[in-house]
């Protein structure tokens, strides 16, 4: 009968240590969060939010591949290819001449001021 009280005696008084704890913390979470709550709730929001510009840049990265898929196949086509060929000519001529006349300009200005 001793070694029962004792029990639940015992048993009792852990009952009332978590009962006292389990309100402890009820309390806790009405008051305003803690330093290390708030941040870690910080961080959580933090990482959802990385995880969302991960998830764009990969699907970013996804499109951009098959883009550069579907124009290097449509490059296998000999007529596109020189279009595209031809299209690249004709700016690298007119960057050509541009810097051609911004010499000639230097130039000019270089012999006025002899």
């Amino acid at each position: 009968m001793k070694r029962l009280m004792k029990v639940l005696s015992i048993v009792a008084l852990m009952t009332g240590i978590a009962a006292g704890a389990m309100a402890q913390e009820q309390a806790k979470d009405k008051e305003k969060p803690g330093f290390f709550k708030r941040a870690f709730l910080d961080m959580k929001e933090s990482a959802k939010r990385q995880r969302e510009i991960d998830k764009a840049n990969f699907k970013a990265q996804k499109l951009e591949t098959k883009a550069f898929y579907e124009e290097q196949k449509a490059m296998s086509n000999p007529k596109v290819r020189k279009g595209v060929q031809e299209q690249e000519y004709q700016k690298q001529m007119a960057e050509a001449k541009a810097r051609q006349e911004a010499a000639k300009k230097r130039i000019e200005e270089a012999k006025k001021k002899r």
